[in-house]
């Protein structure tokens, strides 16, 4: 009788891929994935900017499913009220700016002539210096210095209005040139406009998927570890995630304090700008050592320039220095009292290797790479610990272990009762140790008979 083509047949296993063949396709696993990558470089700072805006957005996500309203809504909600505040900043900020900046004038003649009368008066105030009993005098280099910038006109250089009325009367009677930058222009700035709100509607729909289904690409992140390697795994990316939480919680405070300090430290020196200089020193504070000297070149720049509105007698470069020294003192302040107690160790780097890291990151991937720089540096340095401890054959985190258990205790044995000594024996003392070290002689004792001996007979006995 044949078997019919429907009975089930006995399914065998199919072999294991080898050692080699798993080297092979993990490799060119790893090389289409760095090639695909690549491919989206032009894309990077959309990817990762809306993966920080919805990393940062998860706790108040979070906070809303707990109270029992859908993921989707909630994430919806979120985003919209971020982009609400976004925009109201937006518009508050602008006229606030633009009245702080009115005061600021760029008079160059000016600022020329109150150089020239401070550099004068140097040799009264500051003659020179004495090394090793020798007298510097500084006189004829101030000299020198006044003697060159007399001859210095500064509106030789700027354009006159006669020259500007010439440059555009020939413009004018060019009229195709006048037709064809028009549309240039016109086209670039269209062009532009049309970059810019694609990229920011790009930049909104990543934010919204990435903030819904972040924790699942964690999940499914941490699946691809064996089981038994997920809880350590799962540790990992927990730390992970502290980092990246403490340096964007530390990242924001830091911007508020410095710039706040900035904006009141501005304010008294009476330098024109300052609420504009604060917001500077605020936003490039997200970028590790090289922002406060960003930040201070504007600064000085407008001090040259401005001077001081409520002390309009001081020299323009005493503003500069006070200034310079305003700036020292709140990086000092931040280096060694802010940053300590707020980012504390979790993004515990060195500063030459985040310094070095700002420059590459950088150079590649703009302003956003610096900004990561050192949160990237953190996680590498976590990752590193891990590799570590596994290279060296030890579990990275203890902690995860179970505690052991204690062996346990063998019952104690029940004593044995002595034996009883016999009726007619009567007890013994305690013998010492020395006696009870040598063996006891046996003493036999005989049992009394029950039949009482017959009673001897009284008197003399016979002979």
């Amino acid at each position: 009788m044949m078997k019919s083509d429907f009975e089930p047949q006995a399914v065998v296993a199919p072999p294991s891929w080898s050692a080699t063949t798993r080297i092979v396709i993990l490799t060119f696993s790893l090389l289409a994935a760095l090639w695909l990558v690549w491919l989206a470089r032009p894309f990077w700072w959309l990817l990762i900017l809306s993966s920080i805006i919805a990393y940062l957005l998860q706790p108040l996500i979070g906070g809303l499913t707990r109270l029992k309203i859908p993921r989707s809504i909630a994430t919806i909600v979120v985003v919209l009220l971020a982009l609400a505040l976004v925009l109201s900043m937006l518009l508050i900020l602008i006229p606030s700016l633009l009245i702080d900046l009115q005061p600021v004038s760029f008079d160059l003649a000016g600022w020329l002539s109150q150089t020239v009368t401070w550099i004068q008066a140097l040799p009264q105030t500051w003659p020179g210096i004495q090394i090793l009993g020798m007298q510097i005098d500084f006189t004829p280099l101030y000299n020198q210095i006044v003697a060159g910038l007399s001859y210095v006109d500064l509106l030789a250089w700027l354009p006159t209005p006669s020259e500007w009325i010439n440059v555009l009367n020939e413009t004018v009677r060019s009229a195709s040139s006048v037709l064809g930058f028009a549309t240039n222009l016109a086209t670039s700035v269209f062009a532009l406009t049309i970059a810019l709100l694609v990229g920011l509607m790009l930049l909104l729909i990543f934010t919204m998927y990435l903030s819904k289904d972040l924790p699942h690409f964690f999940e499914s992140v941490i699946a691809l570890a064996p089981e038994p390697y997920q809880p350590e795994w799962r540790e990992l990316w927990r730390r992970t995630g502290e980092v990246w939480h403490a340096f964007f919680r530390g990242q924001l405070l830091l911007s508020l304090v410095v710039g706040s300090s900035v904006w009141l430290g501005l304010r008294l020196i009476g330098m024109p700008g300052a609420l504009v200089m604060g917001l500077i020193a605020g936003i490039l504070e997200i970028l590790p050592n090289i922002g406060p000297i960003l930040a201070l070149i504007p600064a000085v720049i407008v001090a040259l320039l401005g001077g001081s509105t409520i002390y309009p007698a001081v020299p323009h470069l005493t503003v500069v220095l006070a200034v310079i020294i305003l700036y020292t003192l709140i990086q000092q302040l931040e280096n060694y009292i802010l940053v300590p107690r707020i980012l504390g160790e979790s993004v515990g780097v060195h500063p030459i290797f985040v310094l070095a890291g700002v420059l590459v990151f950088s150079f590649h991937f703009g302003v956003l790479g610096a900004f990561v720089a050192a949160p990237i540096l953190a996680t590498l340095r976590t990752w590193g610990e891990y590799i570590h401890k596994r290279l060296l054959g030890e579990y990275p985190y203890p902690d995860l272990l179970p505690p052991p258990v204690p062996a346990p205790h063998p019952a104690p044995a029940s004593p044995v009762p002595a034996p009883s000594p016999p009726v007619d024996q009567p007890s013994k003392p305690a013998q010492p140790d020395s006696a009870a070290a040598s063996p006891a002689p046996t003493v036999k004792l005989q049992r009394p008979s029950a039949t009482p001996p017959p009673p001897r007979p009284k008197g003399p006995a016979p002979e």
